[in-house]
């Protein structure tokens, strides 16, 4: 997997709370771009997905953001 780093961020609308995974990737995200691969896309949304709901706290939403240099 294409995975640089990942955190935890809150998401806060009054009361609610919302935890969110936050996912740096290398990997090209832009179709049509070059680099793009939506297979290797495909197995970093699903191996997240994954590590969501393997969490031991509840994650309600993933983000998927570029790496940074």
């Amino acid at each position: 997997m294409e995975l640089r780093r990942s955190w935890h961020e809150w998401e806060v609308d009054g009361r609610d709370r919302r935890v969110v995974l936050v996912v740096e990737t290398g990997l090209e995200m832009r179709p049509g771009h070059d680099g793009f691969d939506s297979d290797a896309l495909d197995k970093l949304i699903s191996d997240v997905t994954a590590e969501m709901r393997a969490s031991p706290s509840p994650i309600d939403r993933v983000r998927i953001v570029p790496q940074l240099d």
